[in-house]
């Protein structure tokens, strides 16, 4: 009797220890969503910033939202539609109008053929600027059941970080080509439909990259959901933190920081995730407080040029102060970098709990010998 009770007790805390973690981990949350810390937190203290600001920034927010309505004229776009093809060279024709140099990456993905769009420095970036303009192809979060297998417009999510990425093609410095990568990746939004991955065109171009070419890469900045006009922008939590410093005090000095909010937000499956895997500082900007994610109703009158404008001018910020003042961040890679390194995770717990239950039994039978 005694002897039962002893096992099943050590047996129950080794259990409890076990669920502790793996909710810490993924928190029962989306899968889009690893972990959420108390939305008071402060990870640092903004002061003034020690590099002087540019006089004049030329983002133009109302300039962005155009393209961020012409991507929607489209339909939605997910990935392999005619909708997406057609969208795709809208922004090369755009890229392209600017005197950007523009290379694709065409691939098959279970059976659907991809597009990634890479423009400026396309060999050896110092800097990528990142965005998916594909859509998910289900609204499987919209409130109406009836229209949760229908495709998204995707607005805010999809076509605001490319009409951000569009402008600054516009406003950056003509020496910026040769530094910076913008990236316009297929097939993100698509994870858990029909077994396809999450990422999967960020996946595939930081697959594509040589040592040497990662090297080279100081930082890369993900734009994503970033233009709903009640934009709140927290830290995101596997982001790089000393790359995320720089971008939150370049907030702060042009009286950006009530939506470059200096508290913690959510750990993001995003397309800054390969980035950090193989070692490449990256941020992923991104307010995925957004009631109106993956529902049919994530439509051009949700978003504002002003929120554009925001993000995109920080962003410009940044570029125009690394292209003067060259700034190495220092790389952060995540405890877990995908599915299949969780599972092994797992896995290993299991069977570490299960070695201490050995143990347990072990100790308590040599206690009854004696």
């Amino acid at each position: 009797m005694n002897r039962r009770f002893g096992l099943s007790k050590h047996t129950l805390l080794c259990c409890f220890l076990v669920v502790i973690i793996l909710w810490s981990l993924n928190g029962g949350i989306h899968p889009r969503v690893w972990d959420i810390k108390a939305p008071d937190e402060s990870p640092c203290v903004l002061g003034n910033s020690s590099v002087p600001q540019q006089v004049s920034l030329e983002f133009n927010g109302t300039q962005a939202y155009t393209y961020l309505e012409a991507q929607c004229d489209f339909g939605p776009r997910p990935p392999g539609s005619s909708n997406l093809t057609a969208c795709g060279d809208y922004i090369i024709s755009v890229l392209s109008g600017l005197g950007w140099p523009v290379q694709t990456q065409s691939w098959t993905y279970l059976g659907t053929p991809l597009r990634n769009i890479i423009a400026g420095a396309i060999t050896v970036p110092r800097y990528v600027l990142l965005a998916h303009y594909d859509t998910r192809p289900v609204a499987d979060m919209d409130p109406d059941p009836l229209d949760r297998t229908l495709p998204i417009l995707g607005a805010n999510d999809g076509a605001s970080g490319v009409a951000a990425l569009l402008e600054l093609a516009a406003v950056l410095p003509p020496e910026a080509k040769n530094f910076v990568a913008l990236l316009f990746v297929d097939a993100e939004d698509s994870g858990n439909v029909n077994g396809w991955e999450w990422i999967v065109g960020s996946t595939y171009y930081v697959n594509g990259l040589s040592t040497a070419q990662r090297a080279n890469i100081y930082a890369a900045v993900l734009l994503d959901m970033m233009g709903d006009a009640d934009l709140q922008l927290p830290r995101e939590q596997f982001s790089t933190p000393t790359l995320v410093n720089a971008l939150w005090q370049i907030a702060v000095d042009l009286h950006y920081d009530s939506v470059f909010l200096n508290t913690t937000g959510y750990s993001m499956l995003d397309d800054h995730r390969p980035f950090l895997d193989v070692g490449i500082p990256a941020v992923d900007i991104i307010d995925f407080d957004y009631p109106y994610w993956h529902t049919l109703a994530d439509t051009p009158d949700k978003c504002s040029p002003a929120s554009l404008e925001a993000v995109g001018r920080v962003v410009e910020s940044f570029i125009e102060q690394q292209l003067i003042h060259p700034t190495p961040f220092t790389p952060t890679v995540p405890l877990i970098g995908s599915y299949w390194e969780l599972i092994i995770f797992v896995v290993v717990l299991v069977m570490a709990v299960g070695l201490l239950v050995l143990f347990v039994r072990w100790r308590k039978s040599q206690k009854e010998i004696k």
